[in-house]
């Protein structure tokens, strides 16, 4: 895309589009919870990639994404009045660069890649990964529920993140297990204090819904600090579909540089609903790398724990 933007920028505007996560988790990074984080995830962005693109980000409620298909990773080309010239679910350069030639001229000497030397930057490096096992869900396809945070009660940054999912059986007959992960995000460059009091939450529920059980006391590692997720599951059963259960967690965070570690609690409300406006996680190492692997069965409430951010858009004429 950069190739295509250099043999082009004097007669078309380019700009990412920063959308939700298509996979949540990927190289660590987390979906965000209000504007100002997805403008940290722009600059992250920025600082990884190097590109001289503009970056453009969709509203919280995601009006462009739902716009354009909720696609991860679409394309679209504009004319100067307004009318698509072209556009594609899945983002493709080459295409895009025959788009392009095609509503105002193609150049003489395209810019190759090996002509690049984009200023990438590595994921910044953390506190040990990989010192709590991963809970593995059960088989079968798991989604994300939807979830608020609240941050009218937060005192703090959402250091780490609640990410809910249902199993496809919970979604079709109020009945299954949830899986609840908390995951550290590194944009806040924050650990978990292991020599503090492990992290902790408790689910409250309105009759008609259970949750087994509905609070866990999280692992309580040797190593003084680390970075992996915390994560549960629970047995679901509600009477109704798209019931509303309030969470609260409490855990001590502390950040990368040593200049503070604090106790935080924090409130999030858990609708039992698909949430269809973010994407699904996938396999990943300890470090949000892509890995393989089966799924193995484990009991609710055990104790777990041991890209890109953003889609984007296309060029506009």
């Amino acid at each position: 895309m950069e190739t295509v933007k250099l043999d082009y920028e004097d007669k078309v505007n380019f700009y990412y589009i920063y959308k939700p996560l298509a996979h949540p988790e990927f190289q660590g990074y987390v979906s965000p919870i209000n504007l100002k984080e997805r403008l940290m995830h722009i600059e992250e962005a920025k600082r990884r990639l190097g590109s001289s693109i503009t970056w453009l980000s969709d509203t919280m409620d995601n009006t462009y994404h739902q716009a354009s298909g909720e696609t991860p990773n679409s394309e679209i080309l504009v004319g100067p009045d307004g009318v698509v010239l072209a556009a594609r679910s899945w983002s493709d350069p080459d295409a895009l660069r025959v788009d392009i030639a095609a509503a105002v001229g193609a150049v003489e000497n395209p810019t190759q890649i090996a002509d690049l030397n984009l200023p990438t930057q590595p994921v910044i490096g953390t506190v040990a990964k990989g010192i709590v096992p991963r809970v593995v869900k059960p088989e079968g396809r798991f989604l994300p529920m939807e979830t608020v945070a609240n941050e009218e009660t937060a005192k703090v940054p959402f250091y780490t993140k609640l990410r809910a999912e249902g199993s496809q059986e919970l979604y079709e007959t109020g009945k299954g297990i949830m899986y609840i992960g908390f995951h550290l995000d590194p944009l806040y460059r924050v650990h978990w204090n292991n020599e503090a009091p492990p992290l902790e939450f408790e689910i409250s529920t309105p009759d008609g819904i259970s949750i087994t059980p509905n609070k866990i006391v999280g692992p309580d590692p040797e190593e003084e600090a680390d970075a992996d997720p915390r994560e549960f599951l629970v047995e679901v059963d509600s009477a109704e579909a798209g019931g509303v259960v309030d969470l609260t967690v409490k855990y001590f965070a502390c950040d990368d540089e040593l200049t503070f570690c604090i106790p935080v609690q924090q409130d999030y409300q858990i609708t039992l609903a698909r949430d269809t406006s973010h994407g699904n996680t996938i396999t990943t190492d300890a470090d949000g790398n892509i890995v393989g692997g089966g799924n193995r069965r484990r009991r609710p409430g055990g104790e777990g724990g041991a890209g890109r951010p953003g889609g984007r858009g296309g060029p506009a004429s």
